[in-house]
């Protein structure tokens, strides 16, 4: 009993003093150098704004960077507001039970009661979600990076207290920032627009993880990394070779269709005793964990919606090259406008199938309202794409359609075509 009162005690301590070690440190330190990120989360709403997306993806920038906002509003100074990450070392045994330890640990070391709590990858502490939904007076942040906190989960724990806003890695827009590179009109008729060319092709085979960007030498290196992350991490349901036999195959099928019988023999023809249900979960994890996307066929039918294959497109197109596989731009600058719509907020996507294939669908409520054609067209687009859009017109009863190509534009044949790095860059 005596012994087991003195690792209580002794546990006790080790909580309590990595928290004041750690909050210290977070004071002293001050905010890191920022690149400010397009997204912004609201500073002056009562419920809780959690922050979801792919590990890496800059969520805890972002953070960082709603910080550095609420001091130069005025609405707080830094030693007002109370940041944490549960992903440090000094603070991988805090439990729910030690949140009032966090709070307590910041009111002895700075004497004041924060106005805003940020607290980054929640997910760590178990039934978080028990502590908030006391009344907390405080602007609250929440962020995670696994299936762990997903926008269904959130809504479960915090019992409709909050609003969620994801994040992915870097929009073009972002990543020519990011490389201090500004765009102006005039640059279309000038040799810059070659250089707009280059950033482009740069960004989709290294992707768009912020880190990776500023990354001047070892960006091979650290896609691997967060490639092993998600194997380790996020498709943990598996052991580590065949979560990484199941992400490389996504990977090396991305922008193309993909169904859960064709991973399933794939994996069964490796000798990978695995079965379909398995798959499934794999897949649902894969999209949790924000790694791959499924978009399904258009069809107004549920069941056939399910039954036909899907299109897999990944959160980052540099992940291919990190792995070894051939770059196909062409598949890469599809991939690029899927996570775009992504960004945009736009969620009834889907893909057209007839005779000819259309890329994208954009619906709402399932009323087809747009559609979307993708093709590495330098000079002129080829007819096979012009047929899938003459096609799906009349059949979808949709007017708006567009055509992306690498740089060419103009109109053919009636629709409009406009190169990918325009699109990106939000012209239309």
């Amino acid at each position: 009993m005596v012994r087991k009162r003195l690792k209580l005690l002794n546990t006790k301590t080790v909580v309590e003093d990595g928290i004041k070690s750690f909050i210290a440190e977070w004071l002293a330190a001050g905010l890191p150098e920022l690149i400010e990120r397009e997204i912004a989360l609201p500073i002056d709403k009562d419920y809780i704004i959690t922050v979801t997306g792919g590990r890496r993806s800059g969520k805890t920038y972002l953070l960082y960077q709603t910080v550095r906002k609420i001091i130069e509003k005025g609405l707080a100074s830094l030693n007002e507001i109370l940041y944490v990450d549960f992903e440090d070392y000094r603070l991988k045994v805090v439990s729910v039970n030690d949140l009032d330890k966090l709070v307590k640990a910041f009111v002895e070391l700075t004497g004041k009661q924060p106005k805003y709590i940020f607290f980054d990858e929640i997910q760590n502490v178990k039934d978080y979600g028990s502590w908030f939904r006391r009344r907390i007076n405080a602007g609250v942040f929440l962020t995670g990076s696994s299936s762990e906190l997903t926008p269904l989960k959130i809504a479960e724990e915090l019992r409709g207290r909050s609003i969620n806003f994801e994040v992915y890695p870097l929009s073009f827009r972002e990543f020519l920032r990011f490389e201090g590179f500004t765009y102006t009109p005039l640059m279309d008729y000038t040799p810059q627009r070659g250089k707009i060319l280059s950033l482009l092709r740069e960004y989709l085979y290294y992707g768009g993880y912020p880190a990776v960007v500023l990354e001047d030498r070892n960006k091979i290196a650290l896609l691997k990394s967060y490639f092993e992350s998600v194997i380790i991490r996020d498709l943990s349901i598996v052991k580590p070779s065949v979560a990484e036999l199941f992400a490389s195959f996504i990977i090396s099928n991305y922008s193309s269709p993909l169904s859960v019988n064709k991973v399933y023999n794939y994996l069964r023809g490796l000798g990978v005793k695995v079965g379909k249900e398995t798959v499934l979960e794999l897949f649902s994890k894969a999209r949790e964990a924000y790694f791959a996307f499924l978009v399904e066929e258009f069809e107004k039918s549920e069941s056939k919606r399910r039954a036909n294959p899907k299109k897999v497109y990944i959160i980052d197109t540099g992940y291919p090259t990190a792995l070894g596989y051939e770059f196909s731009i062409s598949r890469a600058m599809e991939n690029a406008v899927y996570m775009e719509l992504m960004r945009r907020g736009i969620k009834e996507v889907f893909y057209w199938r007839g005779k000819r294939e259309v890329d994208f669908v954009v619906s709402k409520n399932f009323e087809p309202e747009s559609l979307i054609q993708v093709t590495y067209a330098t000079d002129r687009v080829e007819e096979r794409e012009i047929e899938g859009l003459m096609e799906a017109k009349p059949v979808l009863k949709v007017d708006d359609a567009l055509i992306i190509t690498w740089d060419y534009e103009g109109e053919v044949r009636g629709f409009k075509a406009l190169p990918l790095w325009k699109w990106l860059l939000g012209f239309s």
